[in-house]
C-alpha cells in the first residue's frame, strides 16, 4: 500500500479509482468537476416509472414486467478514460460503519477481476484504519491510497 501526496492524486498508475460519495470527500467533488458533474447528476436523477398503459398491456397479454429501478445507495461506475489517466471511477456511498464501506470497495474490486487500484478515503479516515479493515478481506496490498 502506497499513500500518494496531494500533488500526485490524479497521476497515472491505476485503472480503477474508488471514491466515497460527494458529501464524504473533497476529492470526489474535484473529480466530479472533471467528469462533467456526472456524479451529482446521478444523485438528482429520477428513473421514470413504467406507464400505467404499458403495465395494463403487459398484464393483458401475459408478458412479464420488469422494474429496472436501482437503489439510491448503489455504487455508481463511470468510465473516465476521456477525463483521467484511468479506466473507471466508482463512487461507493459511505455508511456510518467504515468497515462496511471498505468491504463494499473490496467487493467491487474483486468483481472487476482485480484491476490496478487507487482508493480515495473519506474525510477523517487514515491509512492505518483502512489497512486494518482491508486486511480482513484481502492480503493484497499493491494499490495506492489518497487521504482527504
Amino acid at each position: 500500500m502506497n499513500v500518494l501526496s496531494l500533488a500526485n492524486a490524479f497521476n497515472p498508475g491505476s485503472d480503477l479509482w474508488i471514491v466515497p460519495d460527494l458529501q464524504s470527500c473533497r476529492w470526489t467533488q474535484k473529480l466530479d468537476w472533471y467528469l462533467n458533474f456526472q456524479i451529482i447528476k446521478n444523485q438528482r436523477h429520477l428513473s421514470p416509472d413504467t406507464r400505467n398503459f404499458t403495465k395494463l398491456i403487459q398484464r393483458e397479454t401475459g408478458l412479464e414486467t420488469y422494474e429496472l429501478s436501482v437503489p439510491k445507495e448503489a455504487p455508481l461506475m463511470i468510465t473516465s478514460e476521456a477525463f483521467f489517466p484511468n479506466k473507471w471511477v466508482v463512487v461507493v456511498p459511505t455508511s456510518p460503519n467504515f468497515g462496511l464501506w471498505v468491504r463494499e470497495a473490496s467487493a467491487i474490486w474483486e468483481n472487476l477481476k482485480h484491476p490496478s487500484l487507487r482508493i480515495f478515503l473519506p474525510t477523517g479516515q487514515n491509512a492505518g484504519s483502512f489497512q486494518k479493515e482491508w486486511q480482513k478481506h484481502h492480503s493484497f496490498e499493491d494499490f495506492t491510497l489518497v487521504l482527504d
